[in-house]
C-alpha cells in the first residue's frame, strides 16, 4: 500500500510540472478525471465499441 501511493504521489507531481499546475489539489484532480477517461474509453475499445460515438462522456475537464 505504501509503494502504490508514492508512486501515485510521483505521477501526479510529474503530471503537475509537465502541465505547469500550481495547486496539487488542482494536479489532482485533473489528473483522476485524465485517468478515469482513459480507463473509460480502453474499456469500450476492448468491448467492440467505439469511443468516437460518445464524446460527451469525456468532456468533463
Amino acid at each position: 500500500m505504501i509503494y502504490m501511493t508514492m508512486i501515485l504521489a510521483i505521477l501526479i507531481i510529474a503530471y503537475k510540472k509537465i502541465n505547469g499546475i500550481k495547486g496539487f489539489k488542482i494536479a489532482k484532480l485533473k489528473f483522476e478525471i485524465e485517468l478515469e477517461n482513459e480507463i473509460i474509453k480502453t474499456i469500450v475499445t476492448l468491448c467492440g465499441g467505439d469511443p468516437g460515438k460518445a464524446p460527451h462522456l469525456f468532456n468533463s475537464v
